[in-house]
């Protein structure tokens, strides 16, 4: 059963990804996770504050369990990370990568936005990271900078979602990922 604090988290989470943070409306988030002002101020002393942690919780659980295959396998590594990144349903190509908006939207006007989103692209990265240097210690792929290969995949990531969104077309996605496998292949 959720809690309060959960229905508060997830709802706000719901529509500052849908209308970013600045269109996110109070009402709303308070109507959709059915509870009352007084119950938001129990947990959270404003919007802001609320907003930062269904952000950093909802987006940090949500990589934390896209990748947390690579504590418990033993080989095998790029090709469930192949089968994840292949995965489109679990991306929203209307709304985009709720990282890449929020920083677009708040980094450059807001430092504890700022901040935050730049932790979360850090351990974004970190997964990626250990994934790669995983496959090279099982011998799955030559040792390489897996700091910049990282930052290649990230950034590769991110702009095959906004293609999707711009296009609103799935398949660019697709095939950007599939050029980007095709690269990572090329280590082997």
């Amino acid at each position: 059963m959720k809690t309060t604090r959960d229905k508060l988290i997830n709802a706000t989470f719901d529509e500052v990804f849908s209308h970013g943070y600045q269109g996110a409306s109070l009402s709303d988030i308070l109507a959709k996770a059915g509870v009352h002002k007084g119950s938001m101020y129990h947990f959270f002393a404003n919007k802001k504050e609320m907003a930062l942690a269904s952000i950093e919780e909802t987006i940090l659980q949500r990589n934390a369990e896209k990748y947390r295959y690579v504590e418990t396998y033993t080989n095998g590594f790029l090709e469930e990370f192949y089968t994840r990144l292949r995965d489109t349903s679990v991306r929203d190509f209307k709304r985009g990568c709720p990282i890449a908006n929020i920083v677009q939207e708040m980094s450059n006007i807001d430092e504890d936005f700022n901040t935050l989103m730049k932790s979360i692209y850090g351990a974004f990265r970190a997964n990626i990271k250990a994934i790669l240097d995983k496959a090279i210690e099982v011998n799955e792929m030559k040792t390489c900078d897996t700091t910049k290969l990282a930052l290649f995949i990230t950034s590769t990531i991110e702009g095959a979602i906004l293609a999707a969104k711009a296009s609103g077309n799935a398949q660019d996605y697709v095939d950007v990922i599939e050029e980007l496998i095709e690269h990572i292949e090329g280590k082997r």
